[in-house]
């Protein structure tokens, strides 16, 4: 029996619209979720939406999307671990009729395979909905080679840069987050994270802060800069953490690094043991996103605004997403 879902379809260089899918057959290796909220990546979603993104070969039109929080629906014969009703996180979705799914994430109803499913019992949905965000920024800092107690810099105040921020305090180091958004900043009142704007800081506004370590998650020549004179050579740490389309190959100057015998680590894509790991750290607390999430499209006009706003680069919310019970 096939199901029917509304889904988000990017088709550029028109703008995303809503329409009706259909869902074929479930296989037996596979899960039918029914989406409460799908979380946006205002990177990767954004690049997805406008044709740019380079790691993939996209066939358009196609559901963007790749991390949405829900409840099992139905399960293949083949399945063990889920049952209906449960509470889960997807990262990846098929099965759709007539339109590709570049991961299809971005829907009412998804499938996917078991292998991409997790478990999300006692997880804040609206965290969980951002659960590949979260385990980029997990990941980030789980690299870090400093001590606890020692002072670390996230660069970007996006959900990846809240998230490494809030993995980095889990781990107990000092941590700062600088950003350029007063509204992105304002979350972390309270946390024991501390935040800058750089737009109001002047010049070198990190050499007080003295940092082990640096995660960039802006990654281009500017924010280098910003840090780089700030970490201490032979013991300095640059932690790169995001992705830049458009043909570039470089987030800093090589011989900077290498005069300063500096330590560089690049972070991409998601495990299953970090996924796993990001989640007991939302269901425990340590990667709360709820206050970084507040912005809800709760319409099908709420949800084009939206993707507008992500797709041209202009969400001022740390992060936002999709209440697919009410689209």
């Amino acid at each position: 029996m096939n199901t029917s879902a509304r889904a988000l379809i990017a088709d550029p260089p028109k703008p995303p619209r809503i329409g009706e899918v259909t869902l074929r057959a479930l296989r037996p290796d596979e899960v039918l979720i029914r989406s409460s909220l799908s979380g946006f990546s205002t990177g990767t979603d954004r690049w997805v939406m406008t044709g740019q993104f380079e790691w993939g070969d996209f066939t358009y039109p196609l559901i963007p999307g790749y991390q949405v929080a829900g409840t099992v629906e139905a399960v293949g014969a083949d399945v063990t671990g889920f049952d209906v009703g449960q509470s889960v996180v997807a990262v990846s979705a098929t099965g759709v009729t007539g339109v590709e799914t570049g991961w299809g994430c971005h829907a009412s109803a998804v499938i996917s395979t078991a292998q991409n499913v997790f478990d999300a019992t006692g997880v804040p949905e609206v965290s969980s909905a951002f659960v590949i965000s979260a385990q980029v920024g997990y990941n980030a800092a789980s690299r870090l080679a400093g001590s606890p107690g020692e002072s670390v810099c996230v660069i970007g105040d996006g959900i990846i840069g809240a998230s490494a921020a809030l993995a980095a305090h889990a781990r107990g180091f000092r941590v700062l987050l600088q950003g350029r958004h007063d509204e992105r900043l304002a979350p972390f009142e309270g946390t024991g994270i501390s935040t800058r704007n750089a737009r109001a800081t002047g010049a070198d506004p990190l050499a007080d802060w003295g940092p082990v370590a640096v995660i960039d998650t802006v990654q281009n020549d500017d924010a280098f800069a910003g840090y780089i004179d700030a970490l201490e050579p032979g013991r300095g740490q640059i932690v790169y953490s995001g992705h830049s389309p458009n043909g570039v190959r470089h987030w800093g100057d090589m011989a900077a690094l290498q005069q300063r015998e500096m330590r560089a680590d690049f972070v991409a894509g998601w495990t299953p043991n970090r996924i796993v790991a990001t989640l007991d750290g939302m269901r425990s607390g340590a990667l709360d996103l709820t206050a970084f999430v507040s912005h809800l499209a709760m319409s099908v006009d709420a949800v084009l605004e939206l993707a507008r706003t992500v797709a041209e680069g202009k969400l001022g919310a740390v992060a936002a997403a999709i209440d697919w019970r009410t689209v």
